[in-house]
C-alpha cells in the first residue's frame, strides 16, 4: 500500500532503528551528491561525474523505496530525469541541487527536525559523532593505567602517613608520593587529550556546505567564481562546528557579493574569473581558518572617511580596518571600496570572542582581502593566566595576553582623567580591576598590569598579582547574572574556589572614563 511520509513513520515504529540508519546514510549520500555536482561546476560534463550522481540519486531512490518513502522515491526519480534529460550536454546543476534542497526538508519532516534552510545549518552538529574502537581501546588502557596509579598513590600515601615520625624515613616515602601523583597526572593528560579528540571532526564535513553557499550566491550574481579548498582534514571542537558554519558562511557570502569586481571590472583589471579560498590548519594550541578572495580588496582611506562620517574615530595605534567591526559599520558609499564589508561584521566578531577566538582582518588593494578566524581547539578547557586584585581571583584567557608587566613609579599616568600604562614606547589605556568591578575605590598604581590585544588595540588590566599559567575548565554563568560586562564565564580551582574568567573583549570595551568614576 502507497503511504505518504506521516503514515509511514506512524505505522512502522518497530523500525527506529532502521530509520535512523537511512536518515544518517540519506544524508551522507545528499552530502556526496551536492559535492560531485559542485565539483562539476555549472557547466560540468565530466563523466566520473556524471556516473558518481547517477550512482548517488539510484541508490538514494532504492533505499527511499524499500523504507516506503514514496515522495522521496518520487523525488530522486524526477531528479534522475532530470539527469538523463540532459545527457551529453551540461549537467543541470541548479535544478539538481534544487532537488536535494528540497530532499533535505522531506528528511527533516520524517525524523521530526525543523526545516533546514539551504547551506544555513550544519548536518554534522545535529547528528553524532562516529568514533572509531581504536580511539576507544586507547582510552580504556589509559583509564586502566589510571586505576593503577591511584592504586599506587594511595599506598604511598599510608606509607608516608606511618612513616610521619621519622624523617628519615618520611623523606623516600614523601618523594614516592610526588612521582606517583606526577605519573598520575601525566596520564591524565593523556586521556583528556583523548577525550577531547572524539568531540573533534574534520571541517571537510562544513566544507562543503560552505561550497554549496559560493555557488548560490555566484549563480544569484551572475559571476563565475572558483571555490578552493585546503585543509579538511583539520579537526574542529563539535562545539564549535555551528558558531564556524555562521560565521564563515558570511565571510564567504561577502567575499562573493562585495569582494570581488563584477565580470567587466575584472576584465579591465587584468583579472579571469573570481577566486575564493578556504584554508584551515591547525598547531597545538588553536586553528586557523582563512576566507580569501583575489578581489578589488579594502581602501583604508575609505574606512577611515566613513568611520569619521559617523563619530568613530580611529584610536591611537589602531589599524583602520579594525573599524570595518564596529555595530552598524558599513563602507557602502565608499567608491572605492568593498560595499558592505562591515556589515554583519559586528555579529561575526561577537560570536568569535564568546567562544574564545578572534578574527583579523588584511587586504590590499587590487589584491584582495583575507579574513582570519583563530579558534581555540577546545571550548570546554583553556589555557588561562590566574591574577588576584583586592582579594578576588580572576583568570584570563591566554590567547589575548601579550605580556605581563610590573606597574614600577612613573609608569603610569593620568591623561584627561583616564589611566595610561607607559609601555614599549606607547601610551596604552589602564583598565584597574579592582574600581571597574566595584572592589576598590581607588585606582592602583602599583602591583602588576597585563596587556592584552584585540580588535586592532591595546589595554593594559591592572591588578595585585599574577599567580601562574592553568588549564581550567569553562563553564557558563547562570541565567540569573546574565551577561556582566567583561566576565565570560566562571571555573573552579584546585582548592575548590569558584572564580570568574575575565572576557578580554569585553576588557577592551570596558571605559577608563567611567571606571574612574565608579
Amino acid at each position: 500500500m502507497a503511504h505518504g511520509l506521516p503514515f509511514a513513520r506512524a505505522v512502522l515504529p518497530q523500525t527506529e532503528g532502521l530509520l535512523a540508519e537511512f536518515l544518517l546514510e540519506a544524508r551522507e549520500r545528499l552530502e556526496r551528491l551536492e559535492e560531485a555536482l559542485l565539483a562539476a561546476g555549472p557547466g560540468g560534463t565530466a563523466p566520473a561525474r556524471l556516473e558518481e550522481v547517477r550512482r548517488e540519486l539510484h541508490t538514494l531512490k532504492g533505499n527511499a523505496g524499500l523504507m516506503g518513502f514514496d515522495e522521496l522515491q518520487a523525488l530522486a526519480h524526477a531528479m534522475e530525469d532530470a539527469l538523463e534529460s540532459g545527457e551529453g550536454a551540461a549537467l543541470p546543476v541548479a535544478e539538481l541541487l534544487g532537488g536535494i534542497d528540497r530532499f533535505r526538508v522531506l528528511l527533516d519532516e520524517v525524523s521530526g527536525a525543523p526545516a533546514r534552510a539551504a547551506g544555513a545549518a550544519s548536518e554534522t552538529a545535529r547528528s553524532g559523532v562516529r568514533i572509531t574502537f581504536a580511539r576507544l581501546d586507547a582510552l580504556v588502557d589509559l583509564l586502566a593505567e589510571m586505576v593503577i596509579f591511584r592504586n599506587r598513590l594511595e599506598e604511598s600515601l599510608v606509607r608516608a602517613r606511618r612513616a610521619a615520625a621519622d624523617p628519615a624515613a618520611a623523606r623516600p616515602a614523601w618523594r614516592e608520593v610526588e612521582e606517583a601523583q606526577e605519573t598520575l597526572g601525566k596520564t591524565l593528560d593523556q586521556l583528556q587529550e583523548g577525550v577531547l579528540r572524539l568531540r573533534m571532526v574534520p571541517l571537510r564535513t562544513l566544507f562543503r556546505q560552505l561550497g554549496r553557499i559560493v555557488h548560490d550566491e555566484a549563480a544569484r550574481e551572475g559571476r563565475e567564481v572558483r571555490f578552493e579548498t585546503t585543509g579538511g582534514e583539520t579537526p574542529l571542537d563539535k562545539a564549535l562546528l555551528e558558531l564556524s558554519s555562521e560565521a564563515l558562511g558570511h565571510l564567504l557570502r561577502n567575499a562573493v557579493v562585495h569582494g570581488l569586481e563584477p565580470a567587466e571590472e575584472r576584465r579591465r583589471a587584468g583579472k579571469g574569473p573570481g577566486v575564493v579560498r578556504l584554508r584551515a590548519e591547525a598547531d597545538a594550541r588553536e586553528v586557523r581558518i582563512d576566507v580569501e578572495d583575489d578581489g578589488r580588496g579594502i581602501a583604508r582611506e575609505a574606512v577611515l572617511a566613513a568611520a569619521a562620517s559617523r563619530g568613530h574615530p580611529l584610536a591611537p595605534g589602531q589599524d583602520p580596518l579594525a573599524l570595518l567591526f564596529l555595530p552598524g559599520f558599513t563602507t557602502r558609499e565608499g567608491v572605492d571600496l568593498s560595499a558592505g564589508r562591515g556589515i554583519g561584521l559586528a555579529a561575526v566578531q561577537e560570536a568569535v570572542h564568546r567562544r574564545g577566538g578572534r578574527i583579523e582582518v588584511t587586504s590590499r588593494e587590487g589584491a584582495g582581502t583575507r579574513f582570519r578566524l583563530r579558534l581555540p581547539l577546545s571550548v570546554s578547557i583553556t589555557r588561562a593566566l590566574l591574577l588576584s586584585c583586592d582579594g578576588e581571583a580572576y583568570v584570563l584567557p591566554m590567547a589575548s595576553v601579550v605580556e605581563s608587566v610590573a606597574l614600577a613609579p612613573g609608569a603610569v599616568h593620568e591623561i584627561n582623567d583616564a589611566l595610561v600604562l607607559a609601555w614599549r614606547g606607547d601610551l596604552v589605556p589602564l583598565l584597574d580591576l579592582g574600581t571597574s568591578f566595584g572592589t576598590a575605590s581607588e585606582r592602583r598604581r602599583a602591583g602588576t598590569a597585563v596587556v592584552i590585544e584585540g580588535d586592532g588595540a591595546r589595554r593594559a588590566v591592572a591588578a595585585d598579582r599574577l599567580h601562574g599559567i592553568r588549564e581550567v575548565v569553562v563553564k557558563g554563568l547562570d541565567d540569573l547574572l546574565g551577561a556582566p560586562p567583561g566576565i565570560a564565564g566562571s571555573t573552579i580551582l584546585g582548592d575548590g574556589r569558584a572564580v570568574l574568567i575575565l572576557d578580554p573583549a569585553g576588557l577592551m570595551r570596558l571605559s577608563p572614563f567611567q571606571e574612574a568614576a565608579a
